[in-house]
């Protein structure tokens, strides 16, 4: 019973303390040092990052929400579906059929055969780039976040929960100390007690989350070796589709100079266009006067400064409009100048 009346009262005065703390009516908080700050600001920043890149890498094994969904359901129910094919192999599935359809003997149904078979190899092989990314990257950075990042934001709501203790024993001996000769002798040996048991349970729990901090530097290395991993799944994988489909090349006849024929014909037709017309001539003017544009079709420009005036074809520079069109030179942006604040200069 005793135990139970200790322990409310330490909850009261924990929300007590936090509730004058939102209010702004304690000045004196106990702050944490800046070493201890920028190692909090860190970890805060290692768990959004390795939710959100775990997040995204996921999404680059699988690109379809519904088919993550239904894996992390599978998963949750301990049935994995490792056989299931996936697109790639769908795809090769569906030509093997057309091929067998159109007849094995046939050059169509031949070529479609030997393409399925591809694709069904590319599917086998995009596989086991998942499973190899998983293994080396997903299942280490879901197991920081699951274990120690967890522990971590454990401590730390330990850790304030220690340091309201300590503030609220703090204003607890001030409040009797205030009440100098009012206050019994008893009572303010026990402010003092409950001060100093508040200040060791603090000292200790700051040490521990110091010390769960100062581990992410070797967390943030084992990622390291992580990405190292990701990378050359990646790399194996992608060398491994380009073997896969210049096998099929071979198997297929198609040469290289087949492939380029496209280029090829795209650089005959851009020889058969006629050249480009003369460029005409380029006016150009001097601001007088600084300008600020009052809409978006407009151009702010600066006294002094030479911008060029743009002219649709064969249109002239008429004298009688009140509004030019300018670009300025270096970055090319346009927009309607009043007439009256330029300038024309002569044809450049």
């Amino acid at each position: 019973m005793n135990f139970n009346l200790k322990a409310a009262g330490t909850l009261f005065s924990r929300a007590k303390q936090f509730t004058e703390e939102k209010l702004g009516q304690v000045t004196d908080r106990t702050e944490y040092d800046d070493h201890f700050e920028q190692l909090l600001a860190r970890a805060d920043r290692t768990k959004l990052w390795t939710e959100r890149l775990t997040s995204h890498v996921e999404a680059v094994l699988q690109p379809n929400p519904n088919e993550r969904l239904e894996d992390f359901i599978l998963t949750k129910l301990d049935q994995r579906s490792l056989n299931k094919p996936n697109i790639h192999e769908q795809l090769g599935h569906c030509m093997c059929e057309a091929g067998n359809d159109f007849g094995p003997s046939t050059q169509y149904g031949s070529t479609l055969i030997k393409c399925g078979q591809c694709h069904q190899k590319l599917g086998v092989a995009h596989k086991e780039f998942i499973h190899s990314a998983a293994a080396g990257f997903m299942q280490p950075l879901k197991s920081f976040l699951d274990g120690e990042m967890r522990s971590l934001t454990k401590e730390r709501r330990t850790l304030e929960m220690k340091r309201l203790d300590l503030d609220a024993a703090r204003s607890k001996q001030k409040k009797a100390k205030a009440m100098n000769s009012n206050v019994p002798m008893a009572m303010a040996d026990s402010s003092d007690t409950e001060l100093r048991h508040a200040q060791t349970e603090f000292d200790r729990q700051l040490e521990i989350t110091r010390l769960l901090l100062d581990g992410l530097n070797n967390s943030h290395n084992h990622h390291l070796r992580c990405l190292h991993d990701l990378i050359e799944s990646e790399l194996q994988y992608h060398r491994q589709t380009v073997q896969i489909l210049e096998d099929l090349r071979k198997q297929l006849g198609v040469s290289k100079s087949t492939s380029n024929s496209s280029s090829v014909a795209t650089a005959a037709a851009a020889a058969a266009v006629p050249p480009p017309r003369a460029t005409p001539p380029l006016h150009t003017a001097t601001v007088k006067f600084d300008y600020d544009a009052s809409d978006s079709a407009e151009l702010s420009v600066l006294a002094k400064e030479t911008v060029n005036i743009i002219l649709d074809d064969n249109e002239k520079l008429s004298e009688d409009a009140e509004w030019i069109t300018v670009e300025r030179p270096t970055t090319k942006e346009r927009g309607r100048v009043p007439r009256g604040y330029l300038r024309i200069d002569s044809l450049s």
